[in-house]
């Protein structure tokens, strides 16, 4: 499983606004904060508010902020709408697929790592996340 650079910069935008859920995030704003290329950054907060996570707010004070809690949004949900999950199932050794019969060296190890990653991306939130930067227990 490879995560792309999209994904990644996915869970840089929204980690970084759940430091403030309430706050209203101009992508400016969100640009020299987080270090994400702009014209990236704005297609990418537009796909983000495509899928639901947060909203954008018109106008002269506008921006963007969260439309759903931040407790129900999983990592798994944005690699989702990022990547989709088959970017989780691809072989770690970049085979197109692997036969029952000849699978490759890695299959066995890899699924096993596969599913713990899917597990713990299933089960973190955006909440866990800004515990886990603000330190909170």
């Amino acid at each position: 499983m490879n995560l792309s650079k999209t994904s990644k910069y996915a869970f840089r935008i929204l980690s970084h606004m759940a430091k403030d859920e309430k706050a209203l995030y101009s992508a400016q704003q969100l640009h020299k904060e987080i270090d994400v290329p702009e014209k990236y950054l704005r297609r990418l907060l537009t796909d983000l508010s495509k899928h639901g996570f947060i909203k954008s707010i018109q106008g002269r004070q506008g921006g963007f902020t969260f439309n759903r809690d931040i407790n129900q949004i999983t990592l798994l949900e944005i690699v989702d709408a990022i990547d989709g999950l088959d970017s989780i199932n691809e072989c770690i050794l970049g085979y197109e697929s692997c036969a029952f019969s000849h699978s490759c060296p890695m299959h066995n190890i890899w699924e096993e790592t596969k599913q713990k990653t899917i597990k713990t991306l299933t089960d973190t939130t955006l909440s866990d996340i800004h515990k886990s930067i603000v330190g909170v227990n």
